[in-house]
């Protein structure tokens, strides 16, 4: 790695270098003086830095305006206060994050490509919307944005108002808005570097930042360098994830042959690095595996049956350790914004920023599942030839489990480049006596990601390579002698994890041979592109009694497109991945919108000030893209979403307000044009030879209609190929949000510095996107959507049944449909509080807590429930810090309140389950006929910070997260490693120093 000191040394040269050419030529080369950051407006005359565009709101008003609806604010201050590196951390904190957006840390999932999204109120990242400056940022082909691509350097700001706001910003505002408020006038420079690492002495983090401003006479600038890294933490350095479930640390002496409460199956893989082999011989009815010994040092050879036992829980195989905990990710940004005054009233303005993102993901090795029936999937369907040269029993393997760790663990590396740019021009005019603001801009952003994955296996050549193969004198060859296939080399899939080299079987060069033939290096692409323009004009009408009748209104048109192209053996059927196919597609939507301000009443008895606001957007959306080798035109519709809300001030200490808006999520080019990618659900065709007696003459029709002719179809496997992906008859997520509550700020001296907010919530949402899997597409093709025959043979399900020739299922096609109902409310309490003393310093309180009431999901509430994402009732962060002179200091409470999940208790007993007899488990927990769940504790983390102010205008801190090392809870339905990424890592406090020196 660059030595720290040479890698800010080159960016403060390169920062002024750059500076001196892009930045004086703005702002007249004025000095750098460092001052504090002035106050950011969407305005830069003079006479109009009072008034700013507020999030929640087109119109200008007020700076010291208490807003309409609840907001959030953290400051460039609050944000070093916490210690942390990264933008999704930073707002991963607040107490209306839900905790569910995807991190890089992979107890979600093993897909992760390093990128980082937010979740508001449990309803999901696709239905939070992220500005930037008041402008959208660019987003992946779900609609998402992965906001590890906005570096903490740049940001001045953050406001995360707390309701949805579809008809002032449109689509994706439902759960509400974060809007990151970037460094646009600065006048200095300064350069910071931060280093973190935990007790375990890994998953370091450290960044460092140069950022250069200057301010002249009609212009200013400001760039910024900054570099971040994570580095690599193991699943298996961590007590809570070295296993695939926490217990199952040593397989083999705790879980012996005999297992009456079937604990193994919870423990490690059936593939595993000994072989699980099945076919026509004798014992074994679970499959036959290569003799080892109970610590793996030593095995047979795997040239004779004898070499091989019947399969029991002693040969499952451990992957936990190999796999990340922490991914590994390096970002790199460069941020650049300027203004310049063409005239008094008009102003030119730009802002340009590149983020490069590095990442990489490692799991176990390549799990190997073959069957000869294909019930793994057609390119899985063939097994071990018996004339194999290495095939120990003789006889045709039909079906084999095998873990290529020969190959090595599969690797995942990804490069991301992200670019956002959006100029424009803005000014201020006077008609008469009133005042009006306008702006017009353009924005470009774009997106890609490339994958490398490293140590996949080649199906193709696998098949030659487990086919009939003989040794002679020249070699290993596959085929038969006089019929060779050529550059083809025979496979040992029976000699255990180093393919039979260690016992002679096969010599160095041959086992070199054979990883290289049936393994190979994946490629793929994904990106978007997004083209936007718009214009806004706002300003006065005529005087109300409390003031001027103000309006907003303007449009803005945006056309995004986007693409995944996988690997072409993926796509092709040939590699060990899922096979997916190709996305390819584009939205676009033109919208209009007004807002009106009304301040009816202004410092009377019982109003100091009331004040209404009205707002209303249309849309209008089409689309296009791929669905197969077909090109076809969606309409995702055009909403209507209006907006009403009231502030009154019944005296000048209280402020009441409340909002009442409908709210849409238009379908994502994922949504509408997903390529299918590839699953295998147990599930039962209707129509097949057992079902198709069963049913009456309609029904019968309906199957013979599709393709099946009496007495049924087929059906030699539970297990049905199916093809998740896009819709393009989806239309948006519809419903409304409701907020009312307080601001309450007393006078009285003795409570002077109190802030206290209280605003409950509330999230209506119908027609979201759900997805139906196998077995209810082939249901309602045949019964109908409500099984009584009524709508039975409908396109919508039954043209995305694939039947063979002989009327058997070849795959079904899943997709999303607009039938789920979101239900969510809550309350949201925050307090401040500042106090100063003359001799002990200033004492200063920030507490928010998130209660939530309900949250249904199509009438089940999952309140307080842990089913692989959690579900809180209280989340609550409280600070309290101090300063004096030149020291500060501060201190962080987190508390989640505690969840509930079904342990798998009962018959079965789970490893983790603390309450396995307990028969009065959380609604929506125990499932029927099972008994018990796990309780999942509250928890409590702290964290500290030290910071000294130097005479040398530095300021150096020394802080800790988790600086108690409390223990993530234990959880049975994470994805993986027994605990949930919402909660702080394992092995104790993360210790960190951050300096920031101004020049």
């Amino acid at each position: 790695m660059t030595p720290i000191r040479n890698l800010l040394s080159d960016a403060v040269r390169s920062g002024l270098a750059v500076g001196t050419v892009g930045i004086a030529g703005l702002a007249s080369a004025s000095a750098f003086a460092q001052t504090a950051p002035a106050p950011t407006s969407t305005t830069a005359k003079p006479q109009d830095l009072t008034r700013v565009e507020v999030i929640g709101s087109r119109i200008k008003r007020a700076v010291d305006t208490e807003p309409t609806q609840p907001v959030t604010t953290l400051t460039r201050a609050d944000i070093e206060q916490t210690g942390l590196t990264t933008t999704f951390d930073i707002i991963n904190h607040i107490s209306a994050s839900d905790g569910s957006g995807l991190s890089t840390v992979t107890t979600q999932t093993n897909g992760s490509d390093g990128a980082q999204n937010i979740s508001l109120r449990n309803l999901g990242a696709q239905r939070t919307l992220i500005l930037v400056d008041g402008k959208r940022w660019p987003t992946d082909v779900n609609g998402i944005v992965d906001v590890s691509t906005i570096p903490v350097a740049i940001i001045e700001r953050i406001e995360v108002l707390k309701d949805g706001a579809s008809a002032i910003y449109g689509s994706d505002a439902v759960a509400g808005v974060i809007n990151i408020i970037t460094r646009k006038k600065y006048e200095g420079a300064q350069v910071g570097w931060y280093y973190g690492q935990t007790t375990r002495g890994d998953g370091s983090q450290n960044s460092e930042d140069v950022t250069i401003g200057a301010t002249g006479e009609r212009s200013s600038g400001v760039l910024s360098i900054s570099r971040s890294e994570q580095s690599t933490i193991f699943a298996g350095d961590r007590k809570r994830s070295d296993a695939s479930k926490f217990g199952c640390d040593d397989l083999f002496s705790n879980f012996p042959a005999s297992d009456p409460n079937n604990q193994a199956r919870l423990c490690g893989s059936g593939f595993g690095e000994w072989g699980r082999f099945f076919g026509a011989f004798p014992g074994g009815g679970g499959g036959q595996d290569l003799n080892h010994s109970a610590d793996g040092s030593t095995w047979a050879k795997g040239t004779k049956p004898s070499d091989f036992h019947p399969h029991s829980p002693l040969d499952r195989y451990n992957f936990a350790p190999v796999n990340y905990l922490q991914q590994p990710a390096t970002r790199n940004n460069l941020f650049m914004s300027g203004r310049f005054d063409i005239t008094d009233n008009i102003q030119a303005y730009a802002r340009a920023s590149y983020t490069q993102r590095q990442s990489s993901q490692q799991l176990a090795q390549v799990p190997t599942s073959l069957s000869s029936s294909g019930g793994f999937g057609p390119q899985w369907a063939f097994g071990v030839d018996a004339n194999s040269v290495f095939n120990p029993f003789g006889t045709q393997i039909t079906t084999a489990f095998f873990r290529n760790f020969a190959v090595g663990p599969r690797h995942n590396s990804y490069d991301f480049n992200t670019v956002a740019g959006t100029g424009g021009v803005q000014g201020s005019f006077t008609l008469g006596d009133r005042n009006f603001d306008w702006d017009v801009y353009a924005q470009y952003n774009s997106s890609r990601r490339t994958k490398v994955a490293s140590n996949f296996i080649n199906l193709f050549n696998l098949r030659n390579a487990l086919g009939p193969s003989f040794r002679d004198a020249g070699g290993l060859h596959c085929g038969t002698p006089g019929n060779v296939i050529a550059a083809c080399v025979p496979f040992n899939i029976f000699g255990g994890p180093d393919l039979g080299l260690g016992h002679g079987v096969i010599t160095p060069a041959e086992y070199a041979a054979m990883i290289q033939y049936v393994s190979y290096t994946q490629v793929d692409a994904r990106g978007t592109k997004g083209i936007n323009y718009g214009g806004n004009i706002s300003g006065e009408i005529f005087p109300l009694p409390g003031g001027m009748l103000t309006f907003a209104g303007g449009f803005e048109t945006r056309k995004q497109s986007a693409f995944f192209q996988p690997d072409t053996l993926v796509a092709s059927g040939g590699s060990s991945d899922n096979f997916t196919e190709s996305t390819n597609g584009h939205t676009k939507v033109t919208e209009y919108y007004f807002e009106l301000d009304a301040p009816l009443l202004k410092d009377l008895p019982f109003a100091r000030e009331l004040e209404l606001n009205a707002a209303v957007r249309k849309s209008n959306y089409s689309a296009g893209g791929l669905v197969g080798t077909n090109t076809v035109t969606a309409n995702p519709g055009a909403p209507t979403n209006a907006k009403f809300s009231v502030r009154w001030k019944p005296f000048n200490d209280l402020l009441l307000r409340g909002s009442y808006g409908q709210t849409f999520r238009a379908p994502s080019v994922n949504d509408l044009f997903a390529g299918g990618s590839e699953n295998f659900p147990a599930a039962t065709d209707p129509c097949n030879v057992a079902q198709f007696p069963l049913l009456n003459a309609a029904e019968k029709a309906v199957c013979v209609a599709n393709g099946v002719t009496p007495p049924g179809a087929p059906q030699n496997n539970v297990q049905i190929r199916g093809l998740a992906g896009g819709n393009p008859l989806l239309k948006p997520e519809k419903g409304h949000n409701l907020t009312f509550g307080f601001v309450w700020s007393p006078s009285w001296n003795a409570l002077k510095g109190l802030n206290v907010t209280v605003d409950y919530w509330r999230v209506n949402l119908k027609d979201a996107l759900f997805t139906q899997g196998v077995q209810t597409i082939l249901n309602n093709c045949i019964f109908g959507p409500n099984g009584d025959d009524i709508g039975a043979n409908d396109p919508q399900y039954c043209s995305k049944i694939v039947r063979i020739p002989n009327g058997g299922v070849q795959e079904v096609r899943t997709a999303q449909f607009n039938l789920q109902t979101l239900k969510v409310d809550g309350v949201d309490v925050g307090v401040t509080y500042k106090y100063e003393t003359t001799s002990f310093g200033n004492f200063g309180l920030k507490w928010d807590t998130t209660y939530n009431r309900h949250e249904e999901t199509n009438g089940q509430d999952l309140l307080q429930v842990y089913n692989g994402t959690p579900n809180w009732k209280y989340r609550s962060v409280a600070t309290l810090d101090w300063t004096r002179g030149d020291w500060d200091a501060a201190w962080t409470a987190r508390y989640t309140s505690h969840l509930d999940e079904n342990g798998g208790c009962g018959t079965t007993h789970s490893i983790i389950c603390n309450h396995p007899t307990d028969q009065s488990s959380a609604p929506g927990v125990a499932l029927p006929g099972r008994v018990g769940y796990n309780r999942i504790g509250a928890t409590v983390y702290h964290d500290v910070q030290v910071g000294w102010r130097a005479p040398w205008k530095a300021h150096l801190s020394l802080g800790a997260r988790n600086v108690f090392g409390k223990e993530p809870p234990l959880t049975n339905g994470s994805f993986a490693s027994s605990f949930d990424a919402s909660y702080d890592l394992p092995g104790g406090p993360f210790y960190y120093f951050q300096y920031r020196q101004d020049f």
